[in-house]
C-alpha cells in the first residue's frame, strides 16, 4: 500500500531539472535585458564615451549557463553593438584595434566563465552520483529490513498482524513476534529515539538481542531489563529506545507484559463492548541506572483485540495541525472489532493517511494487531 511521505529520488530529480530549466530561461531574459540597456545607453545617453566593456557581465552571466559555441556568438555580438553603437575612431587602424581587444576581452572572460561553469556542473553530476549510490544503498536497506520483519500468523487460538510504514526510507521502529513454546507468542513493538539510518542501524541488534534471550529468562520484565543493561553498554546516553513487550499464551488465554516508556496499547473485548488501555509501565529503555520493570497479567477471551502502535499513530497530524490521536484509533479499532487482524492494520494505516492528507508523515507508522480466536 501506497503511504504518505515525501518524493522519491525520481520524482527530486526531475523537479530539479524542471527549476534548472526555468533558471535558464530566467537568466537569458535577464541577459537579453541588460545587453539592450548597455546598447540604449551606449546609443542615446553616452555618444562621446564608449561603454562597451560594460556588455561583459551580461555576457558573463550568459556563460554561466549556456554552452560555449553560445558564449563565441555572443561575444561577436558584442563586439559588432560596441562598433555600432559606440563613438566613431579618428582612424582605421585604431577603430579596428579597437575592436580585436574587445573580442579578445570578451572570448577571454566567457572562456573563463564557462570553464567556471563547467567545473560546477562536474561537480554537480558527482554530487548527483554520490546521492544516487546513496539512494540505492538505502533502498537496499530499507528492503532487507523489511525482509527480516515477521509475516502475519495463525495460531489455533490466536491472529497476528503488523505494518510500518517509516517517515523515511529507513525505519527507527521495530516490531516482532515470534513462538517460544508451543502455545506462547511473544509479541514486542520499540521505537527507538530519532528516525532514519542512525535509529534503524540499532533495529537488527535490538532483534537479536530479544530472539536469543527470550527463552532464557522468565517473562518480559526481565527480557526489558536484560535489554536496557545491554543498551547502556553499547549506545550512547542520548539514545533511548520505548517498548512494549506481552507474551501471549494463547492456549490459557493469558496475556503477561511489560512496558519501558512506550506507548500502551488498547485491548478491546467485543463481547462486552469494553475497552482499556494498558497504561501500567515502567521507565524508557537504555536511560536511568537500576531501572526496574515488572509484570502484569490479564486475562483474556474470545475476540478481544490487542493493538500495539507508536507514535506515528497516535501523534500524525493533519492540515490543521490536529492530532489523530488514541481516542480515533479506539474508536476505528471497536468499529471494525469483528475484521481479521490484517484488516485492522490496513484500517489504521488507511485511516492515518487519509487524516494527515497533503501534511507530511512526521515519525514511524508502526501498528501491530492481535486478535484472540
Amino acid at each position: 500500500m501506497a503511504f504518505f511521505g515525501g518524493k522519491d529520488g525520481k520524482q527530486a530529480r526531475r523537479e530539479a531539472e524542471r527549476i534548472r530549466s526555468r533558471t535558464m530561461g530566467m537568466f537569458s531574459v535577464v541577459v537579453a535585458l541588460a545587453m539592450g540597456a548597455v546598447a540604449y545607453t551606449d546609443w542615446k545617453v553616452e555618444a562621446n564615451v564608449s561603454l562597451g566593456y560594460l556588455y561583459v557581465f551580461p555576457m558573463a552571466l550568459s556563460a554561466f549557463v549556456n554552452p560555449l559555441p553560445v558564449t563565441i556568438g555572443l561575444a561577436l555580438l558584442c563586439t559588432v553593438l560596441q562598433d555600432v553603437l559606440g563613438p566613431r575612431r579618428e582612424t582605421m587602424s585604431l577603430h579596428v584595434a579597437e575592436n580585436l581587444l574587445s573580442l579578445a576581452g570578451f572570448l577571454v572572460v566567457g572562456f573563463l566563465v564557462s570553464l567556471i561553469a563547467r567545473r560546477r556542473s562536474e561537480l554537480e553530476d558527482e554530487v548527483q552520483r554520490q546521492r544516487d549510490e546513496y539512494e540505492r544503498d538505502l533502498t537496499l536497506a530499507a528492503q532487507v529490513q523489511r525482509q527480516v520483519l515477521p509475516k502475519p500468523i495463525t495460531l489455533p487460538g490466536l491472529e497476528i498482524a503488523a505494518a510500518m510504514h517509516p517517515a523515511r526510507m529507513l525505519g527507527g521502529d521495530y516490531y516482532d513476534f515470534f513462538p517460544v513454546s508451543d502455545d506462547v507468542v511473544d509479541v514486542v513493538i520499540a521505537d527507538v529515539s530519532g528516525k532514519g539510518a542512525a535509529a534503524a542501524l540499532l533495529m537488527p541488534s535490538l532483534a537479536v538481542a530479544l530472539r536469543l534471550r527470550a527463552r532464557e529468562l522468565s517473562g518480559p520484565a526481565e527480557i526489558i531489563k536484560d535489554l536496557d543493561g545491554v543498551l547502556k553498554q553499547v549506545t550512547k546516553p542520548s539514545t533511548f529506545v520505548t517498548m512494549f513487550y506481552a507474551r501471549l499464551n494463547h492456549a490459557e488465554r493469558r496475556l503477561e507484559y511489560a512496558c519501558g516508556g512506550h506507548n500502551p496499547p488498547l485491548l478491546v473485548r467485543p463481547r462486552t463492548g469494553e475497552s482499556w488501555m494498558l497504561e501500567a509501565s515502567g521507565p524508557i529503555v537504555g536511560i536511568l541506572e537500576d531501572a526496574e520493570y515488572v509484570n502484569t497479567v490479564v486475562a483474556l477471551e474470545p475476540g478481544d483485540v490487542l493493538t500495539l502502535y507508536t507514535d506515528g499513530v497516535s501523534e500524525q497530524e493533519n492540515v490543521a495541525e490536529e492530532q489523530f490521536s488514541v481516542e480515533r484509533l479506539k474508536g476505528l479499532v471497536l468499529k471494525n472489532e469483528y475484521a481479521s487482524a490484517g484488516a485492522i492494520v490496513e484500517g489504521v494505516a488507511v485511516a492515518v493517511a487519509e487524516w494527515a492528507g497533503a501534511k507530511e508523515q512526521e515519525d514511524d507508522l508502526t501498528v501491530v494487531v492481535a486478535k484472540v480466536r
